[in-house]
């Protein structure tokens, strides 16, 4: 198993404030609303824990909608198999930014300062998917410098996969490493933590490409989906 702390997350103001859904343009039109965006941005970069822990397993079949493991693992539901059908190994990973920004966030909430607080919990939101989208680019890149492909990434609850296969990805994961845990009704503790899987293998993969944007079920009236594509628009790598 990998554990890698080294990502780099960084709050374009203007890709931020600019993109659909966000509240940060009506926030910066308020009286102080400058203030509270630097804030929120500050406590951010302090709270920020970036981490992420994964690993491959190989597959050993892939039928009846299910993508089963050589150790017997099984995980089923949602277009999991029609998107990693053809992989020879199957990714497994935890991303999180850790506890402390969703403390910090209570503490604006219980001292009224729910406008830093909501924009502190965004950012979270924003930060864990951007360590989602680094590791997704670095699994791709490492597999093509191996004459590999890796299909779309897919995360249980944020698409037509269930979350009832999480229990699945964490035993495969030891992910105390990097302080995550699965609570008895599968929230994933910090809240701040995103799991996911991807296909990889030597041929045609069933969807390569795209995101698990692609498969989500409020895909067509998702504003996040809008923002959080905004960087790549903008040409940010």
């Amino acid at each position: 198993m990998t554990v890698d702390r080294a990502w780099q997350i960084e709050f374009d103001e203007a890709v931020i404030a600019g993109a659909p859904g966000s509240s940060l343009a009506r926030i910066l039109a308020r009286p102080g609303g400058r203030e509270i965006w630097e804030g929120a941005a500050e406590d951010a970069r302090r709270t920020l824990a970036p981490a992420a822990a994964w690993d491959f397993f190989p597959v050993a079949e892939i039928r009846h909608e299910q993508v089963v493991l050589s150790g017997g693992a099984r995980l089923r539901g949602g277009p999991i198999a029609e998107v990693v059908a053809g992989a020879e190994e199957l990714a497994v990973a935890v991303c999180t930014v850790g506890d402390r920004i969703t403390e910090r966030v209570r503490e604006h909430q219980r001292s009224r300062r729910l406008l830093r607080g909501l924009l502190l919990d965004e950012l979270g939101s924003w930060a864990v998917d951007t360590v989602r989208q680094q590791l997704c680019r670095r699994l791709q890149q490492e597999a093509e410098a191996s004459g590999a492909r890796t299909s779309t990434s897919l995360s249980p609850g944020e698409s037509e996969w269930p979350v009832d296969d999480q229990p699945v990805l964490f035993s495969l994961l030891d992910t105390a490493g990097i302080g995550v845990t699965l609570s008895p009704t599968l929230l994933m503790i910090p809240v701040k933590s995103i799991s996911l899987i991807l296909g990889r293998g030597r041929g045609p993969l069933g969807r390569e490409g795209g995101s698990n944007c692609d498969f989500c079920v409020m895909r067509e009236r998702c504003t996040y989906r809008r923002r959080r594509e905004a960087p790549q628009e903008r040409g940010t790598p």
